[in-house]
């Protein structure tokens, strides 16, 4: 039971038939262990684009440095209304 050249090794998973066969269909896919690979790829992408946005909003969020986002032309809009 060792690693292919892909680097997988063969699990005993137990998973409901049907949902594998929706999600193999919604992957447009031909093998239900490839649409299982995708979806715990795609979990852990996920879980790691959270981590990072986690990190990026303890440190305060972005800072728009050109002004170019359309929450940044709001604010200096309604402030602009404000002063005028």
């Amino acid at each position: 039971m060792g690693q292919n050249k892909k680097g997988h090794i063969r699990k005993n998973l137990v998973v409901s038939p049907v949902s594998i066969q929706q999600l193999q269909r919604l992957l447009n896919v031909s093998s239900e262990s490839e649409a299982v690979r995708i979806a715990v790829e795609d979990r852990l992408l996920a879980e790691k684009l959270a981590s990072a946005a986690d990190r990026i909003a303890k440190r305060g969020g972005l800072v728009d440095l050109f002004e170019r986002s359309a929450g940044s032309r709001r604010k200096t809009s309604h402030v602009a209304r404000r002063r005028a």
